[in-house]
């Protein structure tokens, strides 16, 4: 009996307890902790990095913007002050040379769907030196209405042809 009890205390002294082993620190895990913890701060300083040179960037650009559009309206005012007093005299102008645009373009109807304003120039082009071809399209879908305005360099041909 005191053989066992003896073998019982050896044992009990040979064999760590349970908790013991919970005491001690894992050498792993306390590695693997720091690491991890190390490289999400690096990931994140990168992250920061990486916005503060984006906002930099952007900063530059609203500054170029903000002096672009200082130029702007420097060369507005004064062309405004200029303007302000041939402001009559250019009235008349504009509506002087829309009168005369107008003299220069007609209206083409019946354009078919697929038409392509290089085919209205090449079709019109003998009529005179075609400046500009509208074809006029939906504002909601983009697809032609199926008319078109063409400009032309000269009224006088446009009269011949069409009324000759």
């Amino acid at each position: 009996l005191q053989q066992s009890h003896s073998k019982t205390e050896a044992t009990k002294n040979s064999i760590p307890p349970s908790n013991a082993t919970s005491n001690k620190p894992n050498m792993s895990t306390e590695e693997k902790e720091p690491a991890a913890a190390k490289e999400e701060e690096e990931e994140e300083e990168e992250d920061l990095e990486k916005l503060q040179a984006e906002i930099a960037r952007m900063e530059a650009e609203a500054a170029r913007i903000a002096q672009e559009t200082e130029d702007l309206d420097k060369s507005t005012s004064a062309g405004a002050a200029a303007a302000s007093t041939s402001a009559a005299a250019e009235g008349k102008k504009s509506e002087a040379d829309t009168a005369s645009k107008d003299g220069h373009s007609i209206y083409v109807g019946q354009v078919d769907y697929s038409t392509t304003p290089e085919e209205l120039l090449a079709h019109f082009e003998s009529c005179g030196t075609v400046e500009r071809v509208t074809i006029v399209c939906d504002k909601f879908t983009g697809k032609p209405k199926g008319f078109a305005y063409l400009e032309f360099q000269v009224s006088t041909i446009i009269r011949c042809y069409f009324f000759d």
